[in-house]
């Protein structure tokens, strides 16, 4: 794997990804507007709702502890008043037993992105960005962190294509040398004095360096769903609950949830469907993902593997086991299936995906 975060929030779902960590004067929502969305119909917006100690940030967690990742966000700030003296720590990666080992600080005073040791305002100075990250309009937050020792490793931050930091030497903030968790939002529990202030955030992804696509830095991207719009070559399950019709607008709702669903009980029944196209023709497309929200209807074993069919090829990912709360699966197709190359936009627009019973 190369590719480990893909994430927009797009499902209008929060509970998509991550987990949400916030306190008491804090709030964390998908939006459709305040901001307006980088890319898609939806943003995360980790909001600060009074003066006090305060914090609100989301976490996602790697397969596994990396000493190596690429990361990006598009990230929008607003400050009305006066923010955390100290400034808003956006980004931070904790190591595989929780400890922090490295974070980006924006500076209120300046607007300043600033790279630190830890995952606090305190930690030692890694380095400050050459150009400042203005309020109220989406950036692009390139970063990269290598942890090689103690004494050595690489961070290069990258400011809408950018780049505004270059660091080499000691980054690390604890002796476990990885990363596991990425934590975006506001990540600090710091005062805020009569502070109105937000971080919206899209268009997240992170690589590792293995692999032969998705190995080094994202660049700019976006991420969009493409939903149900029609039958596709398969229409093996059943409706359930609510009845709109047909399999496929069974799934097309926005949020999801179980109020309609199809449901299978044999193994290697399955559904495809037809996906709306791209709205525009991209100059490269990193990956596909399905997501789907299923879940068991008892306490027995049951699974899903989620399945694309790329013109004349299905493929059919590794069975998911499901559990009787809904959850979300993903599927990530780093290459189209038909070629074993990268998916090109028709290749996309003609993609048909669903889900195989296991």
């Amino acid at each position: 794997m190369a590719r480990l975060i893909t994430c927009g929030f797009e499902t209008g779902d929060i509970s998509e990804l991550g987990t949400a960590v916030t306190n008491t004067n804090s709030t964390q929502t998908v939006v459709s507007s305040s901001p307006t969305p980088r890319a898609g119909s939806y943003c995360l917006k980790c909001t600060v709702t009074g003066s006090g100690t305060n914090f609100t940030y989301r976490t996602f967690t790697f397969p596994a502890a990396k000493t190596e990742v690429w990361i990006r966000f598009a990230v929008y700030m607003s400050v009305t008043g006066v923010g955390p003296s100290a400034g808003v720590v956006l980004a931070g990666l904790n190591d595989a037993i929780g400890g922090g080992q490295t974070c980006l600080v924006w500076e209120t005073s300046t607007g300043n992105i600033v790279a630190r040791q830890g995952n606090g305002t305190a930690g030692a100075l890694v380095g400050t960005s050459s150009a400042p990250m203005s309020q109220n309009a989406w950036h692009v937050v390139e970063w990269r962190v290598q942890i090689t020792s103690t004494t050595v490793g690489v961070v290069e931050v990258w400011l809408d294509g950018t780049r505004v930091i270059n660091f080499s030497g000691d980054n690390t903030g604890t002796s476990t040398l990885n990363v596991l968790t990425l934590f975006l939002g506001h990540g600090a529990n710091y005062t805020a004095s009569g502070a109105a202030m937000f971080v919206g955030l899209d268009d997240i992804a992170v690589n590792d360096v293995s692999g032969s696509v998705n190995n080094a830095r994202p660049g700019d991207g976006r991420v969009v769903l493409l939903s149900p719009t029609g039958a596709g070559s398969n229409s093996g399950l059943t409706r359930g609950g609510t009845d709109t019709g047909a399999n496929w607008s069974q799934t097309s709702e926005l949020p999801p949830s179980m109020t309609q669903y199809v449901f299978g009980a044999t193994a290697a029944l399955r559904d495809t469907y037809a996906l709306g196209d791209l709205g525009i023709t991209p100059a490269s497309i990193n990956c596909c993902e399905v997501v789907a929200l299923a879940q068991n209807s008892d306490a027995g074993a049951g699974s899903l593997g989620l399945t694309v069919k790329s013109s004349s090829t299905t493929n059919e990912g590794t069975a998911q086991a499901l559990g009787t709360s809904a959850a979300y699966l993903r599927q990530l197709y780093e290459t189209d299936p038909a070629t074993s190359t990268a998916w090109t936009a028709a290749g996309v627009n003609a993609l048909e995906a669903g889900v195989t019973v296991r």
